[in-house]
């Protein structure tokens, strides 16, 4: 079993997402829909999951929802380490 994702690993994995650099395919579904994440990071997951019709799109992604990714990913980011 994998180990729980945490706050900064989930935060570069939404950075990634966001700048179209994913390290495989699937990487953003995984997490959403299915990710083992750390409690608190539980509610951004979620937040994320929420987010995915508008961003994850052809063409043009809804601006705002990317904003609120990037915003999701700063705080994910300044969280305390463990």
């Amino acid at each position: 079993m994998k180990p729980a994702l945490r706050s900064a690993e989930a935060a570069a994995l939404i950075d990634r997402f966001v700048e179209g650099k994913l390290r495989y395919p699937q990487e953003w579904n995984d997490f959403i829909e299915a990710g083992t994440v750390e409690p608190r990071v539980e509610p951004f997951r979620r937040r994320c999951y929420e987010l995915d019709p508008l961003v994850n799109v052809p063409g043009n992604p809804n601006r705002q929802a990317l904003a609120e990714l990037r915003s999701i990913s700063k705080q994910l980011a300044d969280l305390p380490t463990r």
